[in-house]
């Protein structure tokens, strides 16, 4: 099963991308803290990470540069969801190694459709 790491400080949000995932057959971890999240995808490597941008104690810029200086998971996809849908705020995703960015609010299509995408493209770079 391939596990995904929801990053979300709102319980709301980590709710509805589970309801919208699991029924695919992804594995989702959800925990609301970043750091405690950081931890376990360092000690776990998930297939992909879809990551909040404003949370308290750590923002998802910090966490994904975090995710990206650390050999396990440089490569793991890391999908911006976020409420700061500026062109700017895409930019510095993308640079900090984001592989995609979705805005809340969003659907549930859109995010299947780049969960899918993203998971896909990550297996075949493991594979290639």
């Amino acid at each position: 099963m391939k596990r995904i790491l929801v990053v979300d400080d709102d319980p709301n949000v980590s709710g509805a991308i589970r309801e919208i995932l699991q029924p695919e057959g992804f594995e989702l971890e959800c925990p609301s803290d970043p750091r405690s999240a950081l931890m376990d995808a360092l000690r776990r490597v998930p297939e992909l990470v879809i990551l909040d941008v404003n949370m308290p104690a750590m923002t998802g810029w910090e966490f994904c540069a975090i995710l990206r200086r650390q050999s396990a998971t440089r490569e793991v996809p890391v999908l911006f969801l976020t409420g700061r849908a500026e062109v700017k705020d895409r930019i510095t995703a993308m640079q900090l190694g984001g592989s995609d960015f979705l805005a809340k609010p969003f659907g549930a299509a859109d995010l299947r459709r780049k969960v899918r995408s993203l998971v896909s493209e990550s297996h075949a770079v493991e594979e290639g």
